[in-house]
């Protein structure tokens, strides 16, 4: 299976009325998908229709699925309520990788991209390579001077218009951007999560919106 990309911590919490059950995405590949539903291994291909849940289609970053009738996009992180009303509260689960850490699907300006918790950053954290891709004019943020494990070097701080994770979207988050390609994962720092409630559960990050 050189296609299949595990996904650790894609989980998405379904409650409705004709469907209670969580779902955990453990592999997506291309037309193919790996759930676990309430704890159970689920392989499901794409048109397929199996606990409930059909899966339109998938691929190694994302999965399609259709419950109770509308379809939805599988990510990272993300909180969906199978009845599709507006939830009273933005909730975000994030379960902790292997290796200690957290990681989510985010969206920067718009743009899909994967980062990592990073409670000991101030600010978000970009690298200028990742900036660039996502089209952000870091050079017009106010200039200063960082030091990483690389010693110390050039960045800019500003502010991104919009962050989200799942469904907790925030505008005016602070970003530190640093020249060249460190760090490789962007990192979600303490200007995001500052502004939302978090805690930990049975392995898992939980960030709750502030309403």
């Amino acid at each position: 299976m050189r296609h299949l990309r595990v996904v650790i911590g894609l989980c998405v919490f379904l409650c409705a009325a004709h469907i209670k059950a969580s779902v955990l995405a453990v592999g997506l590949m291309n037309g193919m998908a790996i759930l676990e539903v309430d704890g159970q291994r689920v392989v499901i291909k794409a048109g397929q229709t199996k606990a409930g849940i059909k899966l339109v289609e998938s691929n190694s970053g994302h999965a399609i699925v259709e419950i109770n009738g509308r379809q939805q996009t599988l990510l990272l992180g993300v909180s969906l309520s199978g009845s599709y009303s507006e939830p009273t509260q933005s909730v975000v689960r994030l379960p902790r990788a292997e290796n200690g850490h957290y990681f989510a699907s985010a969206r920067i300006n718009g743009h899909a991209i994967r980062v990592l918790v990073d409670t000991g950053a101030s600010f978000i954290g970009l690298s200028s390579e990742t900036a660039k891709k996502l089209g952000i004019n870091y050079a017009s943020g106010k200039r200063g001077r960082s030091s990483t494990a690389n010693g110390i070097v050039n960045n800019y701080i500003l502010r991104l218009d919009h962050v989200q994770i799942g469904g907790i979207k925030l505008y005016g988050v602070m970003a530190s951007v640093i020249e060249g390609n460190f760090p490789d994962i962007p990192l979600l720092g303490m200007s995001f999560l500052n502004r939302v409630k978090m805690h930990e559960e049975q392995g898992m990050l939980v960030l709750t919106a502030n309403h």
